[in-house]
């Protein structure tokens, strides 16, 4: 499945609820990433037509997230690229899993992330360069009394399926494609993803 640059604008706009009012500055945010060359591979130049795919949705998606959590453009950008790989390989296993969900507290769908503003200013070495897919039950132990010191603050829990069903209805409600379309396709892509990946 391919999306048109309006079509991507359109699908975070619904997903983070703009107003009308704004969308002028929603725009002038997403297109902020693209000068910071975000996400790779996209940014062609002017007044060349560009098919984004779930890759470049998601990264971007993701991104907004993080702007909403709090982080930086600049911090947001650098982390996600240099984790890419294990953050989309991560976000495959949670949408080929959907399906599979049974409910219980080892379902890994919490993605963990590290807040530091300051990071872009830290040497790379000392960046954690993991992808933190988490279960209810690691969250359960970071927070309790004995927490986990491996998990330290600033951060905060994304849980994947709420932000790719948020993702998947604004898909559905900007493109008008069937539930089972997008389904199919989601998962087709996942599928290729983790293939690449392993």
């Amino acid at each position: 499945m391919e999306f048109t640059y309006k079509e991507i604008q359109e699908i975070l706009t619904q997903k983070h609820d703009i107003a009308d009012a704004s969308r002028t500055a929603f725009r002038g945010r997403i297109q902020h990433m693209q000068r910071l060359g975000f996400p790779t591979g996209v940014n062609t130049g002017k007044g060349k037509r560009v098919s984004y795919t779930w890759r470049e949705l998601l990264l971007l998606a993701l991104a907004f997230e993080y702007l909403e959590i709090g982080s930086t453009p600049d911090r947001t950008i650098a982390e996600i690229i240099k984790i890419e790989e294990m953050l989309l390989a991560g976000v495959s296993r949670v949408i080929l899993a959907a399906e599979n969900n049974d409910g219980s507290e080892q379902s890994k769908h919490f993605l963990f992330v590290e807040l530091s503003a300051l990071l872009t200013l830290k040497a790379e070495d000392s960046w954690h360069q993991q992808c933190k897919i988490l279960s209810f039950g690691d969250i359960k132990q970071i927070l309790s009394s004995e927490g986990d010191d491996a998990y330290r603050s600033p951060y905060a829990i994304i849980d994947l399926r709420q932000f790719l069903g948020g993702i998947f209805t604004s898909v559905l409600n900007v493109c008008g494609l069937n539930n089972q379309i997008i389904a199919t396709d989601i998962k087709a892509w996942a599928s290729r993803q983790l293939a690449v990946a392993l």
